[in-house]
């Protein structure tokens, strides 16, 4: 019998702090992970400042005060694929969003050849 009750209470203690590392858990604030803000990216042109390829390439594009470092490979006449490494807004890397029709643009300039 006094096994039996000793185990009882040794689940309702591990119970009750479970429960009460729950309820602190809950009433915490969310963190935040980053506290940079996403910026946007849209220009209405896209200047391609240098470029060099082997067996990919890569070009810093220039899209008003931002610098669009990113990585292509050209199939034909066209853009087989690009890989945005890295955004920069004065010496600074910034958190930024470039959505398909930018990055569009973006083609269009490479095959331009804008340089």
């Amino acid at each position: 019998m006094t096994t039996k009750s000793n185990i009882l209470k040794s689940a309702f203690i591990a119970a009750s702090i479970s429960a009460g590392i729950v309820v602190a858990y809950a009433f915490q604030p969310a963190k935040v992970a980053d506290d940079s803000h996403q910026v946007i990216i849209t220009a209405q042109k896209y200047e391609v400042l240098n470029r060099t390829c082997s067996e990919t390439c890569i070009a810093t594009v220039k899209a008003n005060d931002y610098n669009i470092y990113v990585e292509y490979a050209l199939d034909g006449a066209s853009v087989e694929f690009l890989d945005i490494l890295n955004v920069v807004h004065f010496d600074k890397t910034v958190n930024a969003y470039v959505d398909r029709y930018e990055i569009q643009k973006i083609n269009a300039a490479i095959l331009r050849g804008d340089q």
